[in-house]
């Protein structure tokens, strides 16, 4: 691990303090403000002098230092996705507010001013982010400038050594620095280039590589305690959940096809309950509202019901407020075959979906008009709730799709089938109405290899700005 790694790593820590304390004191200060005061005079100071705010301050920001160091913020990792780091600074800093809110209920003696705890939130998940960008900043100026760079071999041929080199060569902010690029393994020649520049890592690129190669490598790197990573298989790209069980004292590998087995399931499915009721509970007279207004505008059901294609290829009745003249929408309960011959006429002449069996079109004229305005801020979906709570569907996973587009995937598209289809996606939130069916099937298989609670949390926040900031993106 490189000294500057561990630099920034370590200053991340009082850097943190210090601005969940400043965060503290901007709140405690804003709400004595003469503006604040004007709306509301402050009573909580004379119960809790600034000394004694301080001192509370300084406790609750510790506690959230070290939730940070729990949820992994100052394992040495330059190369974190922003969002990941942004998903982890919310949630922890959440956690510390919602301790305080329990302190706060158990606690006569507390101040009860909820002004400085929602105050103190926000300027904490900005002065962190903020500091927080600011850093890695200037590690990757720094990074540029060659200062921390490892220094890595390249051993093995082909289009994986060359684009490893070229993204390297051209990205040197990564924090790699090329000092051997070898075709072929050679113990002499490794052992060269390390009395020569140093070696930090070592990435064999060639997945053809034999196992005598490979072990000549391998014993290098531990005998001078080099990392070593390496370019994968056909079959060990589709290893990416394992399990290890012991059969009978045989040691066996299960492959999973989901993080989602076992309790990562069960866990899913409470939040899809929990969260489908509650939206429910909540949006009920919404729904009311929103059921007169299509009633009043045209003829017709007010749900518009489809079967849609779920988890293990399973069919299911999909729920949604109907946005079409009831006369055009597919379905045998519908428009029947005159809409099913409309609906293949504007997909041949004005599809905006390219490179797959989708079909999208935004200026849709067998809309009506609350049906355009539902379909902008996308409350046509939220019946889907009830699809969520049968379980049928979850708050979020790939998109579902109609049987007649499942018809024409191919074989790799037959992962999107492993968990239940969502309301919201990753795809989705990364701009679904604009990429191709396989950037969508691929970033929507990756979410399902990948899966965990921080990623659906990621989703719903990525969810909420798009539909408050621009409601035709999703």
């Amino acid at each position: 691990m490189k000294r500057s790694e561990l630099f920034f790593g370590a200053i991340l820590v009082p850097l943190d303090f210090m601005a969940l304390l400043a965060a503290s004191l901007c709140a405690y200060y804003l709400r004595i403000s003469p503006i604040v005061q004007g709306f509301r005079r402050a009573q909580f100071t004379i119960q809790l002098p600034l000394i004694q705010y301080v001192q509370l301050a300084c406790i609750v920001s510790g506690v959230i230092v070290i939730i940070f160091a729990l949820q992994g913020l100052y394992i040495i990792q330059s190369k974190r996705r922003a969002w990941d780091e942004v998903t982890r600074i919310f949630s922890g800093i959440s956690m510390g507010v919602m301790l305080v809110i329990l302190y706060t209920f158990l606690s006569a003696a507390l101040f009860q001013s909820r002004f400085i705890v929602i105050a103190a939130y926000a300027f904490a998940l900005v002065f962190v982010t903020l500091a927080r960008f600011i850093v890695r900043r200037i590690q990757r100026i720094a990074l540029r400038q060659g200062y921390g760079s490892y220094n890595v071999a390249l051993v093995g041929n082909g289009q994986y050594g060359r684009q490893l080199s070229d993204l390297i060569q051209q990205h040197p902010e990564l924090g790699y620095r090329i000092v051997g690029d070898m075709e072929k393994t050679s113990a002499p020649a490794l052992e060269h280039i390390y009395q020569t520049d140093g070696i930090d890592e070592i990435i064999q690129t060639n997945p053809s590589l034999s196992d005598e190669d490979n072990l000549i490598i391998l014993d290098f790197c531990d005998q001078y305690k080099i990392d070593y990573k390496y370019v994968p298989n056909l079959f060990e790209t589709q290893v990416t959940n394992v399990r290890f069980l012991d059969l009978a004292g045989i040691p066996v590998v299960e492959l999973l096809r989901t993080p989602l087995d076992g309790w990562g399931r069960l866990a899913k499915r409470t939040m899809d309950v929990l969260g489908s009721v509650l939206g429910l509970v909540l949006l009920s007279p919404f729904f009311a509202l929103i059921a007169l207004l299509i009633k009043l505008d045209s003829s017709g059901s007010v749900l518009y019901r489809q079967v849609r294609i779920g988890r293990n290829k399973k069919p299911f009745r999909l729920y949604k407020f109907r946005s079409m003249r009831q006369e055009v929408s597919t379905g045998e309960e519908y428009g029947g075959a005159h809409a099913e011959a409309v609906e293949e006429q504007l997909r041949q002449q004005l599809n905006e979906r390219s490179g797959g069996p989708l079909f999208k079109m935004r200026d849709d004229p067998r809309i009506t008009r609350v049906g355009r305005f539902i379909r902008k801020w996308r409350i046509d979906e939220l019946p889907q709730l009830l699809n969520v709570l049968k379980g049928d569907m979850s708050l979020f996973g790939p998109r579902p799709h109609l049987p007649k587009e499942v018809q024409l995937y191919s074989k790799h598209h037959r992962k999107l089938f492993t968990i239940k289809p969502g309301m919201s996606g990753l795809a989705q939130v990364q701009g679904s109405s604009g990429l191709s069916f396989e950037e969508e099937a691929k970033i929507d298989i990756g979410y399902i290899e990948s899966w965990s609670l921080k990623t659906d949390l990621l989703i719903l926040i990525k969810t909420l700005i798009i539909l408050f900031t621009d409601p035709n993106a999703v």
